[in-house]
């Protein structure tokens, strides 16, 4: 004879391992609720489904980009003669006094840098100047 087998609904007087079975089979239930859920996502993807996904939507932008024809832009059309000779008279200035930090840059360090390199370090030490 067990006095510890009294029961109302789902609860039980004095014996607590009764309750914890039900306790499981709920977790049990979650677990199994949370499995369904994450049945439809995949948890690796291979590199080629990646790169192909990527690909598919490098596709879709194409679509949108417009490429210019590039034309050459004459300056006769914006500028006047006055405004055109100005321009090319302190494009002059700008190239000898490049030319001349290049110089100087040559005489410190000699063959440190390749020519554009060279001539990109002077143009932006001459423009700040």
């Amino acid at each position: 004879m067990d006095i510890n087998q009294v029961r109302f609904g789902s609860y039980s007087i004095g014996n607590s391992s009764i309750g914890a079975k039900k306790s499981e089979g709920k977790q049990k239930q979650e677990q199994v609720a949370q499995e369904a859920k994450n049945e439809g996502v995949k948890k690796e993807v291979s590199a080629d489904e990646l790169f192909s996904a990527m690909n598919i939507a490098g596709l879709q932008n194409k679509a949108q980009i417009n490429i210019n024809s590039r034309a050459e832009i004459n300056p006769a059309d914006y500028l006047s003669e006055d405004r055109i000779k100005d321009i090319e008279a302190m494009m002059g200035k700008f190239e000898s006094g490049v030319s001349q930090v290049a110089d100087m840059i040559e005489a410190e360090l000699p063959g440190a840098l390749s020519q554009q390199d060279k001539l990109a370090l002077a143009a932006n030490i001459y423009a700040a100047e």
